[in-house]
């Protein structure tokens, strides 16, 4: 019975399985082995990926008492904000008070709008008042105090009267709010 092979020589059945073997050794290769070690590459790291994440929470949870501690201490600086008008009575409401307690006369208090983004509003209103240098201090300082988290950005002061030491003073104050979720 002869084969398919018999017809050539030895040398050249040799090269032509050695040949055979190589393709298929590649194409076993890159269809089956590249892909597993690609696979098994990407798994190592997500591995890494998710004990980096467990090994971060760990921490975390073991700093739990002192993280909760931490927020409570500014919790109530941090209110969901409410509707815009809402929240602006409630500005404005502030703004006077703190001025009357502080002996701050406002002459003209004006709510200059509000600025969305994507995580929080921005209401900004324009006061302006007079009262003396020490009023004004105590005045700014009580606002950048407030649990409302009220800022100063621009205060410009001029004197009253040329003989007077009242000082008249333009501040813009802004609020940074947390829309509710």
């Amino acid at each position: 019975m002869k084969t398919l092979f018999s017809k050539f020589t030895k040398r050249e059945r040799f090269l032509f399985l050695f040949t055979a073997s190589v393709i298929g050794g590649a194409a076993l290769f890159i269809l089956v082995l590249q892909p597993v070690m690609k696979e098994w590459g990407q798994l190592g790291l997500d591995l890494d990926s998710v004990n980096a994440k467990l090994y971060k929470n760990l921490k975390l949870l073991a700093n739990k008492e002192a993280i909760e501690k931490e927020y409570n201490k500014y919790k109530e600086y941090i209110q969901k904000a409410g509707g815009g008008e809402d929240e602006t009575a409630a500005i404005l409401k502030e703004i006077e008070t703190t001025a009357s307690n502080c002996q701050v006369a406002i002459t003209s208090i004006k709510p200059k709008g509000t600025k969305q983004f994507k995580s929080y509003r921005k209401f900004t209103v324009e006061v302006v008042s007079e009262a003396k240098l020490d009023q004004f201090l105590k005045f700014i300082y009580d606002l950048e105090g407030s649990k409302k988290l009220l800022k100063v950005e621009r205060l410009v002061l001029s004197l009253k009267g040329s003989q007077s030491d009242v000082l008249k003073g333009t501040l813009i104050i802004r609020r940074i709010s947390f829309p509710a979720a």
